[in-house]
């Protein structure tokens, strides 16, 4: 049949930005997820259908919500064929997409003004393989916090004349048991050397604060880009579990570290001790890194023990006690199985104590032997002056809860450390 219809004036498509679900069984509640760069549906449309029939063949058909377009044809005639249009009231957020008959692919629709991050992260949901969740729970996992920032608030760099109140900041963020932040360790963690591994392969930091409109420095953030590839670091933050100033701190990061690329948050440990967000503690931060499409990577567990430590020596140990530098003390290992639990006991300081405690590998786990570990750690500390215990857990090491609970430890938060993904990819 000849086409009747002038010519469509040329225009400029941007790509379609889509993610399909990789297996196309139609398991899950959605196969894959459209994010469209505006409202005007005969354009974007057009993109997305070319693009789907690379992978879905012809499209012969969709159906959507009416009301969240500019306006809404009744077909459109793409690439010499014609497509069907119709509404989908009653599931907004959504375009179904119809190869023949009943043969459809439900896609969510990314509002076309979200963020990137939180787009990214409603993509890789919506195609993930056996999702369970509608459009609306997606978006509203991921839909970001409100801001409450007030009027004249500003961000700058931190300056010498900030001091006291970073540090007051950072206090305000310490853990039961963990010493103070002293001016010297601020001063180092703002030069990027306080430890040289996690600082390793990264450019010099950035420090800025957020200022009211008084000029009070009410939050702090530390980040880094990587020398080597496009990854960043938010090194460390601070601003009194305020949703405002945190949120602000957060997308004030990404936006320097470029906006969409991977970025590693709480992955170091300048001032407080050891990498991670004590998330019980902190939950308004990881609420907001969450919903900026961070998810959890790895993590720690903190204990606490208040008690002075023993000093009771097993009189025929297996553990072997080798020098540590980093941090200074000794490495505690069994001498016949490399695979078996190890702790680190960094030597005392103000009558502090550090443990760290690396669980066994699968299959490994030896009671006896762990025991031993944590009495000879205990006779290290006593002997040189600890009168209270921080013991950091790596990983999940469930044999071990029993042994901490025994020698009087109690578990006082959970650290963790996050990973953004780059958001350019799927």
């Amino acid at each position: 049949m000849p086409n009747r219809h002038p010519p469509a004036t040329p225009t400029t498509l941007h790509p379609a930005r889509v993610f399909l679900e990789p297996t196309l069984t139609r398991d899950g509640t959605l196969d894959g997820a459209w994010w469209p760069h505006s409202n005007d549906l005969p354009r974007e449309l057009r993109a997305l259908v070319r693009v789907l029939e690379d992978r879905l063949g012809p499209i012969l058909r969709v159906r959507l919500d009416t009301t969240a377009w500019e306006e809404v044809p009744a077909h459109l005639l793409i690439d010499g064929r014609f497509v069907r249009i119709s509404g989908l009231p009653a599931t907004p957020n959504t375009i179904r997409v119809i190869r023949g008959s009943q043969d459809g692919f439900m896609l969510l629709v990314i509002p076309p003004h979200t963020a990137g991050p939180i787009a990214a992260a409603a993509m890789r949901t919506a195609a993930r393989t056996g999702n369970t969740l509608s459009a609306d729970e997606i978006l509203d996992s991921v839909r970001p916090l409100p801001s409450l920032s007030p009027p004249g608030t500003r961000t700058r760099r931190y300056r010498d004349g900030d001091r006291e109140a970073v540090l007051a900041l950072v206090d305000a963020d310490r853990l039961p048991g963990q010493p103070p932040c002293t001016p010297r360790m601020l001063d180092e963690a703002v030069a990027g050397t306080s430890h040289p591994g996690p600082w390793s392969g990264l450019e010099p930091p950035t420090t800025d604060v957020l200022t009211a409109a008084d000029g009070h420095v009410t939050g702090v953030v530390a980040y880094a880009a990587h020398r080597d590839h496009g990854a960043g670091q938010l090194l460390w933050l601070h601003g009194h579990e305020m949703l405002d100033v945190v949120e602000a701190l957060v997308l004030h990061t990404l936006h320097r570290l470029g906006g969409g690329g991977l970025v590693h948050a709480f992955t170091a440990a300048p001032c407080l001790g050891v990498a991670g967000l004590p998330t019980a503690r902190r939950p308004v931060t990881r609420k907001v890194l969450e919903h900026a499409g961070f998810a959890a990577r790895n993590s720690w567990r903190c204990l606490r023990r208040t008690a002075p430590a023993a000093s009771r020596v097993p009189a025929r140990s297996r553990v072997e006690v080798l020098t540590s530098t980093t941090p200074p003390g000794w490495w505690l290992k069994s001498r016949d199985d490399d695979a078996s639990a190890e702790l680190v006991v960094q030597q005392p300081g103000d009558g502090l104590g550090v443990l760290w405690w690396f669980g066994a590998a699968a299959g490994h786990a030896d009671e006896e032997l762990e025991r031993e570990l944590l009495s000879r750690a205990d006779a290290l500390l006593h002997d040189h002056g600890a009168k209270q215990t921080i013991l950091y857990a790596a990983g999940d090491p469930e044999p071990s809860w029993a042994l901490f609970g025994a020698a009087g430890f109690e578990e006082i938060d959970h650290l963790v450390s996050f990973t953004r993904p780059d958001a350019s990819t799927g």
